[in-house]
């Protein structure tokens, strides 16, 4: 028991799950940023060229039951919005975060090409003084 509760307490306080608490509560706000950007501004600008006073309160009737397209749309357009948002969120982060790791990835590659570089140059200068020294041992 004592390892479930040391696990789970390490779970918590990890900071992965501090992260996607903060973005929970983040992604609730902007949803209903959008629902009030959509349902206050989109929806009444849209009601106009449809003559309905509330985008909203469009309803078919279909015998007795009452079926809520305006309701819908602007649900769907919260939707797209906030998909959206949410996607040029991660794309940035994302580019953020290959920004971040190329640049240490790239002064790897460069410290290990910088050495490669060098050991082929003391590899050379080896065989150089190998022949000079050959050459020398020739003439003696």
């Amino acid at each position: 028991m004592k390892a479930f509760i040391k696990e789970f307490r390490e779970f918590i306080t990890d900071g992965n799950i501090v992260d996607m608490a903060i973005a929970f509560i983040m992604g609730g706000a902007l949803q209903v940023l959008l629902k009030a950007l959509v349902d206050d501004i989109f929806m009444p600008i849209i009601g106009i060229f449809t003559g309905a006073v509330s985008f909203a309160d469009i309803v078919w009737k279909i015998g007795p039951a009452q079926i809520k397209i305006g309701s819908f749309i602007s649900a769907a357009i919260t939707f797209l919005l906030t998909g959206l948002i949410i996607f040029i969120m991660v794309k940035a982060m994302n580019k953020a975060r290959a920004l971040a790791g190329k640049t240490n990835d790239d002064q790897e590659a460069d410290e290990e090409s910088e050495l490669d570089v060098l050991q082929a140059i003391r590899d050379e200068l080896a065989e150089q003084n190998k022949a000079l020294a050959a050459t020398k041992a020739d003439q003696s």
